[in-house]
Formats: C-alpha cells, structure tokens, sequence
C-alpha cells in the first residue's frame, strides 16, 4: 500500500467521522434541548428536506478524491516534472468539502426562517364594524329569486355567505329582524362562526311578524356603543316597510357617521308567500280569500336610501351579486385608523446566514492561509 494510498484512507475515515458527528449533533440536539418549552420554531420545516443532498454531495467528493488520488499515484514517479493539475493536497481537500457543505448546510437552516418568542411591534390598520340586519319576515320565504323555486331568505344568505368571503378584518354582527328585531351574533372577527349559524336562520324565529327597518336600525346601533372603528349598516330586505319608522333611525346614524347600505332581494312579479316554506303543498297565504303576493318595493327601498344618502343594491337573482357592495367596504372612508399592538415572532434566520457566511469566507482564504504557511 503506498503512502498517498494511506492517506486518502485517512481522508475518507476523516470524512465520515465528521459526517457522522456533525449528525449526531444535530440529532442530539433535536432530542435533549428543549425547543418547545424555549417556543423555538421554523415557519419553513418542509426545506430543511434539502439537507438530504449533503450525503450527496460527500459522495460525489469520495469520488473526486478517489480519482484524484489514483492520478496522483501515477505521476508520483515523475518529480517535479509531473503536471500540477494533478496535484493532491488530502487536509485542503477536505477543508474545502467541510467548509462548503458547512455553507450549504446554515444556507438551508435560514431558509427554513427558525423563530423563538415574539416582540411587540406598534403599527395602525384601519377598521370597520359591520351590522348585517337581515329580514326574516314571512314575505321572505317568497320564492321568486330567479324562477329557480329560491327564496328570498335563501338568497340572503347566500349573499352574507359570499360576503363574508371576501371581507378581510372587519368585525360583523348580524341583527335579525320582522316586526321586531334581535341581535343574533354580536360583533366578531369569527367569520367561521357565522358561516356556521347563517344557514339556520329562519322566519320562525321571530314571531311578531311585519317588516320594521327601524327597529333594526334601533337594535343595531346597540353594536356600536363601544367601538372606536369606523360603523357600517347592511340592511338586507325586500322592502316591504309598514311601520315608516325608519326615517328617525336614519337622522341618528347621520349623526354618528354611520355608513348605511340597503340590498333588496325579490321581483317586481313577485310570488305568493307559502304557509310552510319547506312544503309548499300546505298553501299560500291569504287575505279576504285571496292568495297574497308579495313583490320587492323598490320605492320604498329607494326612498330609504335617498333619505340615507345610501347605496342601494337589488336583485332576483338566487346568486346575488354582492361586489360592489364588499368592495365599497374595503375601500370606505368610513373606516378609522387605529393604532395596535401586534405580537411578531422573533426571526433568527440571521445566525445561521452569518455562519454561512463565514464558512464561505474561510472557504475563499483558506488557499492563501495554506500558501502561507508553506512560505
């Protein structure tokens, strides 16, 4: 066995007692420090699978090295007049290896960002509070959205429904009323919740029955006795009003800036009010012996969004089309900028780029370090 042959042995026993202890450091460390109670985390696990190419590449290198070893051996008979590209130096070889597959192991670390505590940050956002008043009159359960046998109060809330998916950060309520009126979810951030109860929503559920926006108005400016946000009103109806007592709450949301949206669901054909709106064999509704049909009151809604300055939407569609009025919210001057305090992670992924760093450092020196020393 010759000498150079014996070293690249050693070369390679050095190459895989690093390996193995550099991994079993990392695997002792997993195991004995106690990360969660230190809430150390990394927002990106999944790259540290990249981890995976270093065996990789030590294999690659034990090749390199290999080849490099055997050329040597065969001009080693040559002396000074071999060629000096077949030069082989075993402990600069392997300080180059280590060095870079040391970069490329704090490279992959950053990346996978590791987190651990939080800091408070001061910023501002701008808010709004949303009072969704839906109408659960009996005129609701008319079912002439479209001509696709779909109520109005079905189409009402698949248009919250939809709603709800494209707002972002706002706070809803939502305050059911008739004749009279009942807040049913207080203000939350929790869409997921009111996407839950939405669909149980039922004119049963109130049985003093009519249409009274203003009591609606009433209950839902209840929402905003203490918020500092910005205010917005959704009325969601069909607009058949018999009390007028809506233009008194009206005067007060002007007063206390509260922005006041009407969506009016139903046809100017109208449809007949089923007793039972689950089984329409069971008969319409009637007065003096004639079936009542109920028909959107588009004056009357624009008369109550005239008197509001409002917009005003309607439909009969079973779908309805809810983007300019989710849009408005979004970008509503209405809304009042707030200043919080956010918890953020504290991101470390700076200790492993400066370690990575300074093994590329040491990786471009270390040839003018060995130079030197040979001098």
């Amino acid at each position: 066995m010759t000498k150079k042959t014996t070293t690249y042995q050693r070369l390679m026993s050095l190459l895989l007692i690093s390996e193995g202890g550099w991994w079993l450091l990392v695997l002792m460390a997993y195991l004995f420090i106690p990360f969660n109670s230190w809430n150390v985390k990394l927002l990106f696990p999944e790259m540290l699978s990249l981890w995976m190419l270093i065996p990789v590449f030590a294999g690659l290198s034990w090749i390199h090295w290999n080849w490099k070893a055997k050329i040597y051996e065969n001009y080693s008979g040559y002396g000074n007049t071999r060629m000096l590209w077949v030069t082989f130096e075993p402990l600069k070889a392997f300080l180059h290896y280590f060095l870079l597959r040391s970069t490329y192991f704090f490279i992959i670390l950053a990346m996978a960002q590791p987190v651990a505590g939080s800091r408070k940050v001061n910023g501002s956002k701008r808010v709004l509070d949303l009072v969704i008043c839906l109408d659960i009159s009996n005129s609701m359960n008319t079912q002439d959205m479209g001509g696709n046998d779909v109520s109005r109060l079905t189409a009402a809330k698949q248009a919250i429904g939809e709603l709800l998916n494209q707002l972002k950060g706002e706070r809803i309520a939502v305050v059911i009323f008739a004749n009279d009126a009942y807040t049913q979810l207080p203000l939350t951030m929790d869409y997921g919740a009111a996407k839950l109860f939405i669909p149980d929503i039922e004119t049963s559920m109130i049985s003093d029955q009519g249409t009274n926006v203003g009591r609606a108005l009433e209950i839902a400016q209840e929402q905003f006795k203490d918020t500092e946000s910005g205010k917005a009103i959704l009325v969601i109806t069909d607009g058949e009003d018999h009390e007028a007592l809506w233009k008194e709450q009206i005067a007060e949301l002007k007063k206390k800036n509260v922005e006041l949206t009407y969506l009016g669901l139903g046809s100017s054909k109208g449809g007949l009010i089923p007793n039972n709106p689950y089984d329409i064999s069971e008969g319409y509704k009637r007065e003096s012996g004639q079936a009542v049909v109920s028909r959107i009151d588009k004056s009357g809604l624009e008369r109550m969004a005239s008197e509001s300055g409002s917009i005003l939407v309607t439909s009969d569609s079973p779908f309805p089309n809810i983007y300019d009025i989710a849009t408005n919210y979004k970008n509503t001057k209405n809304k009042q900028v707030m200043k919080v305090e956010f918890n953020v992670d504290k991101n470390y992924f700076y200790v492993p780029t400066i370690l990575a760093l300074l093994c590329m450092i040491c990786y471009f020196f270390l040839p003018i370090l060995i130079r030197s020393n040979k001098s």
